[in-house]
């Protein structure tokens, strides 16, 4: 009886430890565990907010929810959310309390993100709130979209598509019916036929010639032409004694210009004395043609004189040569 009595009282003793355990445990997940700060956002939608919604900052747990409120204002219904940080957590001015969800079923808090400002916000006062993205009626939005662009643009378009995909290959058909299928038959019988033939007869003049290539290129014709290459080589060395030759001629004719132009230079005066000389004989021989010219009429007129006696003479020669020996008789004069 006493052993059932101690039995009683260990089980009794783990039951009450087992509930202050809950307790305790409810205490730190509800965010009560010491002094804390007051704060307070509004938003227009507080879905899934209620008392005990965890407060995050960056990620890390500060605090929770404590009360929400309906708050009218000129712009439309807004709810006031008040909750609690630790106390002494500094929070920059800038900072922003969003609503967010981390996932499809996780449950709903309020995320502050740190703003950049060196300036803390004073318990009691305002986080600047944002909006709450509703995951499913963005999900539902999307959907009506992706809706009406298969309504309206894809089904359109693949009906489009599907009617010229058949066009084009209707096309096909009637190319390949029309003008492939005949062209291919046309290929093949020029391919089989004068192809075949025009290509028996290339080979035929190409086995023509290979025979005259061999002919050419005899044992016979093969040594003249080694003699032939022979000669090109000795030609090609003369050609370079010439190369040479010519080359040794050029800095010959090098020295004799540089000597020429040496004596042009040592004998510039005499040269010019020689220039000046003929020009002035050119300017006496101008000056005797001008001469000339004023009297060569009178010269030319006593000149046909001269050459009509001379055809005198010359007349009453050949009809008296004797005239040359003897003087003809004179008349005597008369009493």
């Amino acid at each position: 009886m006493k052993r059932d009595n101690v039995n009683y009282l260990l089980v009794g003793c783990f039951v009450l430890a087992a509930i202050a355990g809950f307790f305790v445990f409810m205490y730190f997940v509800t965010g009560s565990s010491g002094p804390s700060d007051r704060y307070f956002a509004h938003y227009r939608n507080v879905s899934g907010i209620k008392f005990g919604t965890a407060v995050m900052y960056e990620g890390y747990r500060i605090g929770q929810v404590e009360t929400i409120a309906p708050d009218p204002q000129s712009d439309g219904m807004r709810y006031k959310v008040s909750f609690s940080v630790e106390r002494g957590w500094r929070i920059p001015s800038d900072s922003t309390a969003r609503v967010v969800a981390s996932g499809l079923i996780s449950a709903v808090r309020v995320e502050i993100e740190e703003g950049r400002s060196t300036e803390a916000l004073v318990p009691g006062s305002e986080v600047k709130g944002a909006r709450q993205t509703d995951l499913f009626a963005s999900l539902n939005r999307a959907a009506s979209g992706l809706t009406n662009l298969s309504e309206e643009g894809i089904l359109p378009m693949m009906e489009n598509l599907n009617h010229r995909i058949t066009q084009v290959a209707e096309d096909i058909l009637a190319f390949r019916r029309t003008e492939l299928s005949p062209f291919v038959a046309n290929l093949d019988r020029r391919v089989n036929g004068d192809l075949l033939n025009e290509a028996e007869s290339v080979l035929g003049k190409l086995n023509d010639s290979a025979t005259r290539l061999q002919r050419v290129l005899g044992e016979r014709n093969e040594q003249r032409i080694d003699g032939f290459l022979s000669h090109l080589d000795e030609m090609a060395v003369n050609m370079n004694d010439l190369v040479k030759r010519l080359d040794e001629t050029r800095v010959q004719m090098n020295h004799v210009l540089v000597g020429v132009d040496a004596l042009v230079t040592d004998n510039r005066d005499d040269i010019g004395a020689a220039v000046k000389s003929a020009r002035g004989s050119l300017a006496d021989m101008q000056t005797s043609l001008a001469t000339i010219n004023e009297h060569i009429d009178s010269v030319m007129y006593h000149l046909e004189g001269s050459t009509r006696e001379m055809h005198e003479v010359a007349r009453a020669l050949r009809e008296n040569p004797s005239r040359l020996i003897r003087a003809p008789a004179t008349a005597s004069p008369t009493p």
